[in-house]
Parts: structure tokens; sequence; C-alpha cells
């Protein structure tokens, strides 16, 4: 029995893949694709920008410079921890 959109009286079934579908499909998943760097090295455990004081990704990478240099120094005096929580 052919299931049947309850709306038009359309039999549901599946259309073949496009040219399109099939062409965005291999960009997307095809094997062998690399994922950037940084990426790669999170993963691993470490972190992709290098500005993490322990090595794992704490989000410093989004931070401005003036902000990475107060967040930095306030961490290594003890005054905040890496989220930037007054200790």
């Amino acid at each position: 029995m052919v299931a049947r959109n309850d709306i038009t009286g359309d039999a549901i079934q599946t259309k073949t893949a496009s040219h399109a579908y099939r062409d965005n499909y291999d960009i997307i998943f095809r094997k062998g694709n690399t994922m950037s760097p940084s990426v790669e090295q999170m993963k691993k455990g470490t972190c992709g920008c290098g500005r993490s004081p322990t090595g794992d990704c704490c989000g410093w990478h989004a931070l401005t410079e003036d902000e990475f240099e107060d967040r930095r120094e306030k961490y290594e005096t003890g005054k905040v921890d890496l989220s930037g929580k007054d200790l």
C-alpha cells in the first residue's frame, strides 16, 4: 500500500538525488577532508591560538589584545581563574 498525503492525496515517494545534491554532499562529507589546524590541535587537547597558559583551549582566542594581556597578568598573579572569575 502506497503512503498518501492526507491533504493533497498525492503518493508519498522519495525522489532521486539531483546532481546539485550529490555535488554538495561530496563537498561537505568528502573523505580525506582535513580540518583546520586549530580544530585538530584542540581535539588533541592543545590550544589553537597559543594564548592558553595550560595548553588547553580556555576561550582566550576571543579576547582582544588588551583583554588578553589583562587576563593573563591577573591569571599569572593568582587574582582570577582561567574564565576570569575573581579568586
